[in-house]
């Protein structure tokens, strides 16, 4: 059953991505366009997932026209210190001659150290975004993962090449499916370590990295007294979490948190020891 639920859900992947394709009478909007076709007023409604995005369309002919908002495309921000947004749901439809609508765009952002939209906020049709979001907004379109904070995540993780163990709604299902599927369409591992972020203004969508939890798994063969430790990539000593416990032997569980204010970015190693040895490392990057 689980077999025919994966072919299934990347059947309708595939059909998301390659439905414009198909569609040879249906013009996605840039190109409609740039052909003269229609006038587009693209704004924002002021928040960064989900119903983010309003768009007038004006079509200046005297005929009938089949059109397509993809999602994978990159609605580009004309302020330049906002995010530009990533549409996450696709829309096909027919824009009768010289008829002007209004319609809903749903997506997310994908410049995490940009701000929120505001509101009003004019946008221009922008473009495909790179392969990888392409394929991500499609899966969350088939999953319908409009409004997942652990969706918004996902996509970050992508365009600014944030840690996947960011991604985290608290929904536990949705957060292995997405992280899995980055992992699997960036061929990055999935860190055994949780990311938590924090906002330090109000015009900060994702804020900075605030707390890294993990899990160290490991047998002993006798008694011992555990440190967990973490370095820097140079290999300075930068924080001690957990010293000198004493551990029974056989199968142990043990988590730590590693607290990352006033620390640069980059690359860390968490290190248990057992009796002053090391007996487990876990690479650590955000």
């Amino acid at each position: 059953m689980k077999t025919i639920r994966k072919i299934g859900l990347s059947m309708s992947i595939l059909i998301i991505c390659l439905n414009h394709l198909l569609a040879k009478n249906c013009l996605s909007l840039e190109d409609a366009g740039k052909r003269g076709l229609v006038k587009l007023i693209i704004k924002s409604k002021g928040g960064f997932t989900g119903d983010v995005i309003e768009m007038k369309i004006k079509n200046l002919k005297k005929q009938n026209l089949e059109l397509m908002l993809e999602a994978g495309r990159r609605l580009d921000s004309k302020n330049q210190n906002e995010q530009d947004i990533l549409v996450t749901k696709e829309q096909e439809f027919v824009l009768n001659s010289e008829q002007f609508i209004t319609i809903n765009v749903t997506g997310m952002c994908c410049q995490a150290g940009n701000s929120c939209p505001s509101k009003n906020s004019e946008y221009s049709i922008g473009k495909m975004a790179d392969t990888n979001l392409i394929k991500l907004a499609a899966f969350i379109d088939a999953n319908k993962y409009y409004n997942s904070f652990a969706a918004q995540q996902a996509v970050w993780s992508i365009s600014d090449h944030k840690s996947i163990g960011g991604i985290n709604d608290g929904d536990a299902a949705i957060t292995e499916s997405l992280k899995k599927y980055v992992s699997k369409i960036t061929g990055r591992p999935i860190p055994k370590y949780d990311v938590s972020y924090e906002r330090q203004s109000p015009q900060e969508v994702l804020g900075h990295v605030k707390t890294i939890d993990g899990i160290f798994e490991y047998d002993l063969s006798a008694n011992g007294h555990v440190t967990i430790a973490i370095y820097n990539s140079t290999g300075r000593l930068v924080q001690t979490l957990i010293q000198d416990i004493p551990h029974q032997k056989g199968f142990n569980r043990l988590y730590f948190t590693f607290r990352t204010s006033g620390l640069e970015q980059g690359r860390y190693l968490a290190k248990l020891q057992v009796d002053g040895k090391n007996e487990k490392e876990m690479p650590i990057e955000f």
